[in-house]
């Protein structure tokens, strides 16, 4: 099967954060001359080059901030990005210091209380970039997009090709994009508007849970068909849990992923209750594996004895990892804001906790997908009350009983299995995005290019 030349914008590949996870997942074994993408500088970290070599750089060309937000930006240079062949990642790390402190802490959060961050910056078709496009063709336009800025860059990329549009939604940031300052009614309700109508030129919705299609067709009136992270099942097998006995030393209790929006509180919970666990005589310890190792948070919990912040890991390194756990845990905070924007989500790493075989303990507000989905499969333990002390009885209960955690880990295996297998998902994945290009239904523009 030829598969079609595909464009993503907004989501550069990687193995270190959810979005590029998923996306090196679903697309790996594509043509890597069928495919590219076109991205700003500022997500062009930790790029990876095993699925996709093509990237073009948004740069001072197509994207600009408006005065006077310009002053406090760093610029980017427009076009292909040159990779080194022995380093798959980005040459440009991410720097720290006053000025990131600054932009992150002070800047952003201002300009979204007085409504101008959605009004900042625009994106441009530059003759360059342009020129690009037509020589690459096109046939699929994939979007994973976030903000008021890329829609309407997605709007403007669409009516240049003319080119059937894919676009799939990782999380619920339409809920909560504008939800501070004076604002944030008229802005939501100038977003909501646009993507409808960004909904209205797309021929492929795609969604990363059930609960989240549920919500979209409900929201949207569009069908969103669920597509979250597959796991290479090859991969993890050699690694599956099949010991359950605990370790003599300190049970092993392992948080993995990232911390920032939606996961700070609830992970300083996870270690009180940890704390609580060995003032009762239960000799345990919370180990974190971040790409956020230089996140406040993550460093002032360094400072527990009960804490252990392991090194940022290669992707390929964490089956063994996961398996090397006693229990898993998945937390997201309990506050409104959290639940509303985590409240449709599957985190990537879900699939992989589940396919390692360790049993996992999920730290979520009842009405999260996560929650729903270990609860409704029993294939975790679910602690869906804000209570420290519902969070040591949930840990107590798992490490109190061996079978229980044996038959929660068959379970989250053979569902991983069903559900999840990359050979399959992919498959179909494929097969969705080749029919879309065929079909006779697509909504691309006849003023398109192509």
């Amino acid at each position: 099967m030829l598969l079609p030349r595909i464009l993503i914008f907004g989501q550069p590949f990687n193995k270190k954060y959810g979005g590029g996870i998923t996306l090196t997942n679903l697309f790996k074994g594509w043509d890597k001359n069928r495919i590219a993408v076109a991205a700003t500088g500022h997500v062009m970290t930790d790029v990876t080059t095993d699925v996709c070599d093509t990237y073009y750089q948004l740069g001072v060309e197509e994207f600009k901030w408006r005065f006077p937000f310009n002053l406090f930006q760093k610029k980017f240079p427009s076009g292909i990005i040159s990779f080194n062949d022995k380093l798959s990642e980005s040459p440009r790390p991410v720097k720290k210091g006053r000025r990131r402190f600054f932009v992150t802490k002070v800047f952003y959060p201002a300009l979204e209380w007085m409504g101008l961050y959605h009004s900042s910056s625009t994106y441009l078709l530059s003759d360059n970039f342009k020129e690009w496009l037509k020589i690459f063709k096109p046939d699929v336009l994939y979007l994973q997009i976030s903000s008021y800025d890329t829609i309407l860059f997605a709007h403007k990329l669409h009516d240049f090709l003319g080119i059937p549009i894919v676009m799939h939604m990782m999380d619920d940031w339409p809920s909560t994009i504008s939800r501070t300052g004076p604002f944030k009614k008229f802005w939501s309700k100038r977003i909501d508007r646009e993507i409808k109508r960004l909904l209205d030129k797309t021929d492929l919705c795609l969604s990363i849970s059930e609960a989240m299609s549920a919500e979209y067709l409900r929201r949207y009136g569009k069908a969103f068909k669920p597509y979250h992270n597959p796991i290479d099942i090859s991969n993890w097998n050699p690694y599956l849990k099949t010991d359950f006995t605990l370790q003599e030393d300190w049970v092993k209790i392992l948080f993995s992923g990232r911390v920032g929006t939606g996961i700070t509180s609830s992970l300083i919970e996870i270690s009180d209750a940890i704390n609580e666990l060995n003032h009762k005589g239960i000799r345990s310890k919370l180990y974190i594996q971040s790409p956020s190792v230089n996140n406040d948070l993550v460093k002032r919990l360094s400072s527990s004895s009960n804490v252990i912040i392991n090194p940022v890991a290669r992707y390929s390194d964490l089956p063994a990892i996961y398996s090397n756990a006693d229990i898993l845990v998945i937390a997201n905070n309990f506050d409104k804001a959290s639940i509303s924007f985590l409240k449709y989500s599957m985190p990537t790493k879900a699939s992989e906790f589940m396919i390692s075989g360790t049993p996992i303990l999920v730290y979520s507000h009842g009405d999260t997908a996560v929650s729903k989905f270990f609860s409704e499969n029993e294939c975790g333990h679910c602690v869906t009350e804000h209570s420290i002390t519902k969070l040591v009885d949930g840990f107590f209960e798992m490490i109190s009983n061996e079978n229980y955690r044996k038959e929660l880990s068959r379970k989250a295996v053979n569902i991983a299995s069903q559900q999840f297998d990359i050979n399959k998902v992919r498959h179909e994945f494929q097969e969705d995005i080749v029919k879309i290009t065929v079909s006779g239904d697509s909504h691309h523009d006849e003023s398109g290019i192509f």
